[in-house]
């Protein structure tokens, strides 16, 4: 079963902020990993963003959630690993 891959408006001004190299880079992990499971890929956050996952691409972090019914994969969020700004934009887009 393929998933697909819906994505929060703003995930594209996330992607140019982080540079085209990376960018392919995060879009090609998304595209492989998501797109077949996304529930064997990342791992689950906690609190207030409960019901989504993150995924690890080298330095930066994608923030999902998967939808079974609709057999579709939120991405709200990619940024930096490096500090916790990444969580408090996801939490501003729910």
């Amino acid at each position: 079963m393929t998933w697909r891959i819906l994505y929060h408006h703003s995930v594209e001004e996330d992607l140019e902020s982080v540079g085209s190299s990376a960018a392919r880079r995060i879009v090609k992990a998304i595209d492989a990993k998501l797109t077949v499971s996304p529930m064997d890929f990342g791992s689950p956050l906690s609190g207030t963003l409960a019901n989504f996952r993150k995924l690890r691409v080298g330095d930066y972090r994608v923030v999902y959630q998967v939808r079974e019914k609709t057999v579709a994969v939120y991405v709200l969020a990619v940024g930096p690993r490096r500090d916790k700004e990444i969580y408090r934009a996801a939490l501003k887009r729910i």
